[in-house]
């Protein structure tokens, strides 16, 4: 069994909402899940194998309920870029999905 060793700088908050990603440039935008989120990125369901080193824009369209009501958003950006940083397949579904974490690119203010 293949263990991933944590990377992440920044502490990520379990919390589901919808987004749309599109890669950098193009028109066309694909409906996705994010999974949890942090200040410095997040990982989202796609039903799109993205490749690592892509930059995406994410558009944030709506934060699901949160049963405790204690939603911490903090790092969920209402637009923004990221770079891919891994994709992999979830298995168990009848179609194909993929988890994707993706890092912020920091403002350039």
């Amino acid at each position: 069994m293949k263990i991933h060793a944590e990377k992440r700088a920044c502490q990520r908050h379990c919390h589901a909402a919808d987004i749309t990603f599109s890669y950098f440039n193009t028109e066309h935008f694909y409906q996705a899940e994010a999974l949890n989120f942090g200040s410095g990125g997040m990982c989202f369901k796609s039903g799109l194998l993205l490749q690592p080193g892509a930059t995406v824009c994410i558009r944030l369209k709506a934060v699901h309920d949160d049963p405790v009501g204690a939603c911490v958003c903090e790092g969920l950006r209402s637009v923004t870029l990221a770079e891919v940083k891994w994709c992999r397949e979830v298995p168990g579904g009848e179609t194909s999905s993929y988890g994707v974490g993706v890092k912020y690119f920091a403002p350039a203010y």
